[in-house]
C-alpha cells in the first residue's frame, strides 16, 4: 500500500512538474526603428497587466522568460523617443522576432525668447506639480544595477558589479532616507583596481561609497523637498534654476511630439557647471534631467508615465576621480540602473524591513552573498544587457568571468 502510495505522489508531482513547464514560454526579439532600421536600446518589454518585464540591450535584442497565457496576453513596447505599441503573444510565433518601432517626430517649435520672469514662472509651476506628477505614496519596483571602474590612462576596465534589486520609495515630499534596497542577488568580478591609500582614506572619512544609493538619491525630483529645508550640501538644482541667482538659465528649444511640446532648459553656473532639463510644457513634469560638472562626473536621468504618476526609468552617473595609484592615473567608475516592474499598488507587495534592506554605506563589492548561476541565467534583464565584451576580456585576465563570480561571492 505505501508503495502505490508513494508512486501515486511521485506521478502527481511530475505531472505538476510538466505543467508548469508547459507555462513557461521564451520570448525572443530585436527591437528597431522603422526610420533608419538601427537598433533600439533601453525599450521597456512586458507583458500586459502583469509583473513580468524587462530592457532591450544596446543591440536592441531582447529576451523575455516567464509564465503566460499565449492565447489571451499581449507584449508591449515602449520607449520615449518611439510609439508605444502592444501585440497579442499569439503573433509572435518566430524563434526571433523582428519589431520595428515608429520613431515619435520631435519638430522644433516656434523660436521663443523668453523673459526671466516667465522662465521663473515656468519652474515655479515645476516645483508645484512635483506632487502631483510624481509618486504620492509608497511604492516599489524592480532594478538592474551595474557598475563598472576603468582606468582612463591604459582604457581598461578592472572591476564589475552587477546586482538585481528590488527598491522601496515613498511620496517625493519624504526624506531621502526613505529609500530601501534589497539585494536579490549579487555578482562581483575580482578587484584589479589599484587604489592608493589616500583614496581609500577619504572615502571611509567623508564620502558615501555605495554608488547605488549615491545615484538614487541624486534624483532631483526625489531630493528636492529635503534639500531645500535642510540646506544640504548636495545640489539642489530645481531650486537654483527657479530662482536664477547662481547662474544663467536659458530656455533652448522647443520640442514638438506628437503634438506634445516639450521645453529644453539649460542653467549653467560657470563653464564647469551645467543642467539640462527637458520639461513637459502640458503638466510641467521632468522627463529627462542630465547634469555635467566638466571632467568630473556626468549623470541622467529619465522618467516614464504611469497611469498619472512619472516613475524612474534609467539613471546612469560617471564620476571620474584621482582613486588609483599614482602610476595609473585617474579612474572612472560608471553605475546605472534599468527600473522595471513598478508596483504603485500597495496591497500587491510587502514592505521591505530593515533586516532585508542593503546598508547605505556600505560598499556593494563588500556585500556577501552566494553566486546564483541558475538566477542569473534566467534574468530576464541581464539578457537583454549583456555584459560588453571589452569587459569581460579586460577582466579575465587569470580566470573566466563565471569563476570570478563564484570565487568572490563570499569575499
Amino acid at each position: 500500500m505505501k508503495k502505490k502510495l508513494l508512486l501515486f505522489n511521485a506521478l502527481l508531482l511530475l505531472i505538476s512538474q510538466l505543467s508548469f513547464a508547459q507555462n513557461i514560454h521564451i520570448i525572443k526579439g530585436k527591437i528597431s526603428s522603422t526610420n533608419d532600421s538601427l537598433p533600439i536600446p533601453y525599450a521597456h518589454i512586458g507583458i500586459l497587466d502583469s509583473g513580468i518585464g524587462s530592457i532591450s540591450n544596446n543591440e536592441g535584442n531582447f529576451e523575455l522568460k516567464g509564465e503566460f497565457d499565449i492565447e489571451k496576453d499581449s507584449l508591449t513596447i515602449s520607449h520615449i523617443e518611439y510609439e508605444n505599441i502592444c501585440i497579442p503573444l499569439k503573433n509572435i510565433i518566430a524563434d526571433t522576432n523582428y519589431i520595428q518601432l515608429k520613431k515619435s517626430e520631435y519638430e522644433l517649435g516656434e523660436v521663443i525668447v523668453l523673459p526671466s520672469d516667465k522662465i521663473n514662472e515656468i519652474f515655479k509651476h515645476v516645483i508645484e506639480n512635483l506632487t502631483i506628477n510624481y509618486p504620492d505614496k509608497l511604492y516599489q519596483c524592480e532594478a538592474f544595477y551595474r557598475e563598472v571602474q576603468y582606468e582612463l590612462k591604459s582604457k581598461t576596465n578592472t572591476r564589475l558589479i552587477e546586482a538585481a534589486i528590488n527598491i522601496q520609495d515613498g511620496k517625493i515630499t519624504s526624506p531621502r532616507s526613505k529609500i530601501k534596497c534589497s539585494v536579490l542577488q549579487l555578482r562581483k568580478s575580482k578587484n584589479y583596481t589599484q587604489e592608493h591609500w589616500g583614496s581609500k582614506l577619504m572615502n571611509k572619512l567623508f564620502i558615501n561609497y555605495n554608488q547605488l544609493y549615491y545615484l538614487l538619491r541624486g534624483n532631483p525630483t526625489r531630493c528636492y523637498k529635503e534639500l531645500l529645508s535642510k540646506g544640504d550640501l548636495y545640489c539642489n538644482p530645481i531650486q537654483w534654476a527657479s530662482e536664477n541667482k547662481k547662474g544663467t538659465l536659458s530656455l533652448k528649444s522647443l520640442i514638438k511630439k506628437k503634438g506634445q511640446e516639450i521645453y529644453v532648459f539649460q542653467y549653467d553656473l560657470g563653464p564647469e557647471l551645467s543642467f539640462n532639463f527637458y520639461i513637459n510644457k502640458s503638466d510641467y513634469a521632468i522627463l529627462q534631467f542630465d547634469h555635467e560638472l566638466k571632467n568630473i562626473q556626468k549623470q541622467s536621468y529619465y522618467f516614464t508615465k504611469i497611469d498619472d504618476k512619472y516613475f524612474p526609468s534609467f539613471f546612469k552617473s560617471e564620476n571620474i576621480q584621482s582613486v588609483l595609484k599614482d602610476s595609473k592615473g585617474l579612474g572612472m567608475t560608471i553605475s546605472s540602473l534599468s527600473f522595471v516592474n513598478h508596483n504603485p499598488n500597495r496591497k500587491n507587495f510587502k514592505r521591505l524591513r530593515s533586516k532585508h534592506v542593503a546598508i547605505k554605506d556600505l560598499e556593494l563589492y563588500d556585500l556577501k552573498m552566494e553566486y546564483d548561476e541558475n538566477f542569473w541565467s534566467n534574468y530576464n534583464i541581464l539578457l537583454d544587457e549583456p555584459i560588453d565584451p571589452k569587459i569581460i576580456s579586460d577582466l579575465e585576465q587569470n580566470k573566466s568571468i563565471k569563476t570570478q563570480f563564484k570565487e568572490n561571492s563570499n569575499l
